[in-house]
């Protein structure tokens, strides 16, 4: 009896995040509706009204490819001119990435050439500290800005509570193993953002699109594996909130490939093990609200792999009564209709949504092992894309 129980516990602590979370959440925050109001009609107003300077940092690697687009849709972006000033980072480029960027280098945009590669997090700490003007914003050199979104995300900060916003990121061409998926995944995601932002504050950014208040950056490690949760996370520490703003949208390709994803989840899952074991991606001293969204949000997901392999264990190890033997017969199931879908490729949401939830919790239990043995390097692999 007392390993059944023990199974249902771990059952529903697998299930809390990804089932009752949501819900939750979206009850809590409905009772912060006004408290928000300001906030959003700010981000409506007109960028040609804002006195706040802004510096719009983007660190490149081989990005040949698009950086002409990507600077052309930097300047584009309607935001004041002599408000805002482009730095583009060229972090050790071997291809015409630097060449390309400085046709452009003038009053509005600075290069800064590597001539040897350093991370992009030590070429965080380095550019942001030397900066003066008010908010940082970053994006990677991929992403492509709506032209008001800028603007959006700066808005926002007219809050004084708000130290740092996120935008909202939309992927394209993903490949056809992940779309549904991924597309069902990131409705989800954005909902939640929103949700926690209403309620108190979101946990993390989108690293391709982020803003905060310059005096809130604190430099991280330069071996930091994602810093889009370690400064976010910082700002809260300080007692300000990082909030969603669904206004400001950018463009991303997607994955083009199964591995591609999986080395991309295993590499959040390691940075998110980096910094609990480190303590810098723990909210110390934030209030209990959000400690809440952040133990629900975040920490349950990152550690369901080994919430769900305790569940296993138990329903093996228990006596064989009907609880656990349908526990058992469930896993097989949609271990089952995840090998067919891997091994087949058909696509029907009988079998996507078990390979992918699958597929994702095996990547996280990968990244939680290297996170934990300190083997992910914070360099990622550069895509020829």
């Amino acid at each position: 009896m007392v390993v059944e129980t023990g199974l249902i516990l771990a059952l529903l602590l697998f299930a809390y995040p990804f089932v009752f979370y949501p819900v939750l959440l979206g009850w809590l925050a409905r009772g912060r509706q006004k408290g928000v109001e300001k906030s959003l009609d700010a981000a409506e107003k007109s960028p040609c009204a804002t006195n706040t300077t802004v510096a719009f940092v983007i660190c490149a690697l081989n990005e040949e490819k698009i950086i002409r687009q990507k600077i052309e849709n930097a300047l584009a972006m309607r935001y004041p001119e002599d408000k805002l000033r482009i730095v583009l980072v060229s972090d050790g480029s071997t291809d015409a990435t630097a060449a390309i960027a400085r046709e452009y280098a003038g009053p509005r945009l600075e290069l800064i050439e590597r001539k040897q590669r350093r991370g992009k997090v030590a070429n965080l700490n380095e550019v942001v500290m030397a900066r003066t003007e008010q908010v940082v914003a970053f994006s990677d050199a991929n992403v492509l800005y709506e032209p008001d979104a800028l603007s959006k995300l700066i808005a926002r900060l007219e809050d004084p509570t708000i130290g740092c916003v996120s935008g909202k990121v939309i992927l394209t061409e993903t490949t056809e193993d992940l779309q549904k998926s991924e597309a069902s995944y990131y409705s989800l995601e954005w909902t939640l953002q929103d949700r926690a932002s209403r309620f108190y504050s979101m946990v993390g950014a989108d690293g391709a699109m982020y803003a905060l208040r310059r005096e809130l950056f604190r430099p991280c490690p330069n071996d930091t594996v994602i810093e889009d949760l370690v400064i976010p996370v910082g700002v809260v520490r300080q007692g300000y909130r990082v909030v969603f703003e669904p206004g400001a949208v950018a463009w991303e390709r997607g994955v083009t490939s199964l591995p591609e994803e999986f080395k991309r989840k295993t590499r959040i899952a390691a940075g998110a093990a980096q910094g609990v074991l480190r303590g810098n991606a723990l909210p110390l001293g934030a209030p209990a609200r959000f400690w809440f969204v952040f133990v629900s949000h975040k920490l349950l997901r990152w550690f369901s792999p080994l919430v769900g392999l305790l569940a296993l264990g138990l329903a093996l190890s228990a006596p064989r009564r009907l609880f656990p033997e349908m526990v058992l017969a469930g896993f097989a199931v949609l271990s089952l209709l995840a090998l067919v879908r891997w091994a087949t490729g058909w696509k029907a949401m009988l079998l996507d949504a078990p390979f992918y939830f699958l597929f994702g919790q095996v990547a996280m239990l990968w990244g939680l092992i290297k996170g934990a043995a300190g083997k992910q390097s914070v360099m990622w692999s550069k895509l020829d894309r």
